[in-house]
């Protein structure tokens, strides 16, 4: 009884390591290391932004960024609303933490009431614009304005063969990968809500049969890792202003309206920035990457009927 109680025991414990191997798509924890993040607003207009919706500028201070992210290690993590974030490729596992696992900042906004300003030429709404696609090496040596998210790169060879959508990896093949192909931005408020894809790449992005699912199924031995039933409303493109104008082409980043309030017109907004797990690039060949974020945001119109 005793033996066959030892080898229930360990039976047990190997069906566990198992079972929860199912729920950790990459094999550590700490995904890459954010280096610098950076929160900024559009030059020629009133626009400031605060952290604590008392102290207010054109820019965010890095300290208090910092700060708020002293205990950031990015896992990847899944949501289908941009509100609720987890662990594991279900909506019913673990809960995600916020500034632990993903960034979630709340950001308030504000335009100051300009005398002899009319209030309906103020420009109330609020976008996240100005995608820039540039290098580590470029964004570290000569930085510009814009959005965007970019990475250094990891050299990684690969321990199975699969298929990663664009090609087959052949086992030990070494080639560069990027973490900044699996990010999200989500941004939430009273007005609007949206989740964006930084790569602008859709054929790449959530819940693909090819590159991280097919690379986890051939690295676990169950293979039972299946498609998501749900798939979040993604945009892979921000609203474009017409030159010039402070006009948008519609509102697909419309972070806020603002509402007047005393000398000023406010707002607030709650910014996400995380991994997103059921990416296809979200394996393990961009552990321990080095990323550099930059938001810019910018008071505009949209032309109406335009979305």
């Amino acid at each position: 009884m005793t033996k066959l109680k030892w080898l229930m025991v360990a039976l047990l414990a190997t069906l566990t390591t198992l079972f929860t191997s199912v729920f950790a798509w990459l094999q550590v924890s700490n995904i890459n290391i954010l280096e610098d993040l950076s929160l900024e607003v559009g030059v020629g207009d009133t626009l400031e932004i605060s952290l604590d919706g008392i102290n207010f500028g054109k820019s965010i201070d890095k300290a208090m960024t910092h700060e708020l992210l002293k205990n950031l290690v990015f896992t990847d993590i899944t949501t289908n609303d941009n509100i609720n974030f987890y662990k594991g490729p279900n909506l019913k596992g673990k809960v995600a933490e916020r500034n632990v696992d993903y960034i979630g900042l709340d950001i308030w906004f504000r335009v100051a009431l300009e005398p002899g300003v009319p209030e309906e030429d103020v420009f109330k709404e609020i976008y996240l614009v100005n995608h820039l696609d540039i290098t580590y090496q470029d964004a570290k040596s000569s930085p510009s304005r814009g959005t965007y998210i970019t990475s250094e790169g990891r050299m990684w060879q690969a321990d199975f063969t699969f298929d990663n959508g664009h090609q087959i990896v052949e086992k030990g093949k070494i080639a560069k990968y990027y973490a900044k192909d699996a990010m999200r931005i989500g941004v939430t408020s009273l007005h609007n809500t949206f989740i964006y894809d930084t790569s602008e790449n859709e054929e790449r992005g959530f819940g693909r049969e090819y590159g991280a699912f097919e690379y986890y199924n051939m690295k676990t031995t169950q293979k039972n890792l299946e498609l998501p039933d749900v798939y979040p409303e993604t945009i892979y493109q921000l609203s474009r202003e017409y030159p010039n104008t402070g006009i948008m082409d519609g509102t697909r980043s419309l972070v806020v309206i603002l509402e007047k309030a005393g000398d000023y017109w406010q707002g607030k907004a709650t910014i996400n920035i995380w991994i997103e797990g059921w990416d296809a690039d979200a394996f393990d060949a961009i552990l321990k990457d080095h990323i550099l974020i930059q938001l810019e945001f910018q008071a505009a119109w949209h032309l109406d009927n335009e979305g």
